[in-house]
C-alpha cells in the first residue's frame, strides 16, 4: 500500500502546536531495495575519526542551475542545493514531515491568522550575521514584498499581513486569512533564510552568492561547468541537543565539499558514476537503471515520487484555445506506452494533476489511448487535417527521447511536432521568465515534470493553472485562466477545515482534467545511484536530493 504524504492542516495548529523534531538518519540493513532511503549497510566509523569530511565529494546532474535565490527558483535541483546551505524555520525529514528548524516552536491564534515563533537561539549565518527576531523579520519582509517580481513572489506574498518583532527571538506573523498551507509552506525550499546583510545588497547577489545557516556554505558557481560547497562544521544541526536530544545529523556526517556538475548527456553521467569520476548521480536514466542495478558496486534505487510529468500546451494561442484540441492530444498519446517506452517502466500512468501521494489527490479516468476520439475531435474543432506546432524542452538525453515519442504518437492525427531542445536556462529565462502576454508567449507546447515541494495539494495546481501563477510569477505555462477554478483553489486555502478543503480541491481537479490545459502524462518515480563507499543518500518524494546525513562508509 502506497505510504500517503500528508500535509499539515491548520486545524491541526489551532492551539498550541509543533514543538519537537525527528532525527534524519535512518538505517537499515537493506542493500539495493527499492524503496529504502538508506542504501548501503551501516559501517560505524571509529570515535574522533572524519572519514567523511575529508572527502570531496561529486555529484553528476542531468541540467545546469538556474539561479541560487530562493524566491526565484523552479526547477527542483536549485531547491536542492540551495537548502543545503539555507535553513528555513522548518523543513522536511526525508519521507517529507515536517521538522523545527530556525523555530523551536509555534502557536497559533483560534482563527489561524496570527502566529507566534520562537526561534532557535545560538545559531548564526556564515558571515556572522545572528539568526534572531531582526533578521527572521528581515525574510519575511523579502517573501511579502510583491514589487521584487521574482518567480515565487505569489508563494507567500498573498498571504502575508505583517510581521513584528516580541523579543529578541520571537516574531508573530499575521495572515491576511486562514491559510491552510502555511506551515508547510514555510518548510518549502523557497521559503529557506537568508542573511539579512546579503537582502540588503539585493537580489542579485542572493541570487550569485547566498549565505544562510546550513550545512553547507557556497564556494564557487561556474555556470555551465560546476558548483562547489563546502561543509559549514560548526552548522548547528550537529549539535546533540537541538531537537528533543536528536540531531538533524550525526557528528560525522558530511564531506569536505560537494561538487555538482551539469551534464546532460545520459550516458556520460553513467560512464562518470561507473569509474568513479562521480560519486553520486540523479536522476538515473531510465534506459540504464536496469543494468546499472546489476553493477556490485553502486547502489541504484527507486522509490516512489510525488513528481508528475507534464505536456503543457499556450491555452492564449490558436489551436490550444479550443478545449476540444486539447483533449485530442490527450486523447493521441498512449500513456501505457509512455511509461514503457520513454520511462522504461519507471512510471505510471497519471490520473490527475497531482500524485496519489499529495494530500486531497483525486483520481480521475485516464484518458485512454483513442485515435479515431481524437482525429474527431480535431475534426470538430475545424483542424481534420491537423497543424504544425512547436515543443520546447531542456535540451537532455532523456528529454529528447520523451519529445521523440510525442512526436511520433501526434504525427498519428496529423499534428506535426517540431522539437525544439535547448540548454536549461536559456530555456528558463525564454518560458518561466516571459513577460510577455499568454497570446504572445514564444511558448507552444513544452514539456517538464512538477512537484508539490510541500507535500500540499496547493503547490502541486495552483502555480500551474492559477490565474496569479502566469509567468514570470510562477509556473502557469499554460496560461489556463478559470475563474472558478481560481476561486476553488483560494477557498481551499481560506479554511482550516480538511473535509471543505479536499471539497474544493476535487471540484477543481475534476474541472481541470475535463478542460484539458495540460497533458498530464505519469506519475514518475525518484530513481539515484551513487558508490557503495557512501550511505545515506536517497531521494526525497519531491525528486529532491536527500544527503544531509549522507557520509562515508569504512
Amino acid at each position: 500500500m502506497k505510504k500517503r504524504i500528508l500535509a499539515w492542516t491548520l486545524a491541526a495548529v489551532m492551539a498550541v502546536a509543533m514543538v519537537g523534531c525527528g532525527s534524519s538518519g535512518k538505517d537499515t540493513d537493506s542493500k539495493g531495495t527499492t524503496g529504502n532511503k538508506t542504501t548501503t549497510e551501516k559501517t560505524e566509523v571509529a570515535e574522533g575519526e572524519s572519514v567523511s569530511q575529508d572527502h570531496d565529494l561529486v555529484a553528476s546532474v542531468s541540467v545546469d542551475f538556474t539561479t541560487l535565490d530562493p524566491m526565484d527558483t523552479n526547477d527542483t535541483l536549485s531547491g536542492d542545493v540551495q537548502r543545503l546551505m539555507m535553513d528555513g524555520l522548518f523543513g522536511f525529514d526525508e519521507d517529507m514531515n515536517v521538522v523545527n528548524m530556525l523555530a523551536e516552536s509555534y502557536e497559533a491564534n483560534d482563527d489561524a491568522t496570527e502566529f507566534t515563533f520562537k526561534l532557535r537561539e545560538g545559531v548564526s549565518f556564515s558571515d556572522g550575521t545572528p539568526w534572531n527576531a531582526e533578521a527572521a523579520k528581515a525574510n519575511f519582509d523579502r517573501w511579502a514584498d510583491k514589487s521584487l517580481g521574482l518567480k515565487r513572489t505569489t508563494f507567500l506574498s498573498n498571504v502575508l499581513d505583517k510581521t513584528e518583532i516580541v523579543d529578541e527571538y520571537t516574531i508573530k506573523v499575521t495572515l491576511v486569512s486562514p491559510f491552510g498551507a502555511f506551515i508547510n509552506n514555510l518548510a518549502h525550499p523557497c521559503t529557506v533564510c537568508v542573511s539579512p546583510k546579503q537582502i540588503e545588497k539585493g537580489s542579485a547577489t542572493v541570487a550569485a552568492e547566498p549565505v544562510g545557516t546550513g550545512q553547507y556554505t557556497f564556494k564557487e558557481w561556474v555556470a555551465g561547468e560546476h558548483l562547489t560547497l563546502e561543509l559549514n562544521k560548526d552548522w548547528w544541526g550537529y549539535d546533540k541537543d537541538i531537537c528533543g536530544g536528536t540531531p538533524l545529523a550525526e557528528s560525522d556526517a558530511g564531506f569536505k565539499t560537494i561538487t555538482f556538475k551539469p551534464v546532460a548527456e545520459s550516458a556520460t553521467r553513467v560512464a562518470m558514476l561507473q569509474s568513479g569520476e562521480a560519486d553520486l548521480i540523479w536522476p538515473i536514466p531510465s534506459e540504464n537503471f536496469a543494468a546499472l542495478s546489476q553493477d556490485s558496486n553502486l547502489n541504484v534505487e527507486s522509490d516512489e515520487s510525488i513528481v508528475v510529468r507534464y505536456l503543457f500546451m499556450n491555452n492564449q494561442k490558436a489551436p490550444f484555445n479550443d478545449a476540444r484540441v486539447r483533449q485530442a492530444i490527450n486523447y493521441a498519446i498512449d500513456k501505457d506506452a509512455y511509461c514503457a517506452v520513454v520511462k522504461n517502466g519507471l512510471a505510471t500512468p497519471a490520473d490527475s494533476i497531482i500524485g496519489p501521494n499529495v494530500q486531497f489527490h483525486v483520481a480521475n479516468d485516464v484518458y485512454k489511448y483513442n485515435i479515431e476520439k481524437a482525429k474527431e475531435l480535431l475534426a470538430d474543432a475545424g483542424y481534420p487535417d491537423g497543424f504544425t506546432t512547436t515543443l520546447m524542452y531542456a535540451s537532455t538525453t532523456g528529454n529528447q527521447k520523451q519529445a521523440e515519442f510525442l512526436k511520433q504518437q501526434l504525427e498519428q492525427v496529423g499534428i506535426n511536432l517540431q522539437l525544439n531542445g535547448m540548454e536549461n536556462a536559456i530555456l528558463q529565462e525564454k518560458v518561466a521568465s516571459c513577460t510577455d502576454a499568454g497570446a504572445d508567449a514564444e511558448v507552444d507546447m513544452y514539456t517538464i515534470g512538477w512537484s508539490p515541494s510541500t507535500g500540499d495539494a496547493d503547490w502541486g495546481i495552483r502555480p500551474l493553472v492559477a490565474i496569479e501563477s502566469e509567468p514570470p510569477m510562477s509556473y502557469n505555462i499554460c496560461y489556463y485562466e478559470n475563474k472558478e477554478v481560481d476561486s476553488l483553489l483560494f477557498d481551499a486555502l481560506k479554511t482550516a477545515d480538511p473535509d471543505k478543503r479536499a471539497e474544493a480541491y476535487k471540484k477543481a481537479q475534476d474541472i481541470i482534467w475535463e478542460e484539458s490545459p495540460m497533458v498530464c502524462l505519469a506519475f514518475d518515480s525518484n530513481t539515484w545511484g551513487n558508490n557503495k563507499n557512501i550511505i545515506n543518500v536517497g531521494n526525497m518524494p519531491d525528486g529532491g536530493l536527500w544527503i544531509r546525513n549522507a557520509r562515508m562508509a569504512k
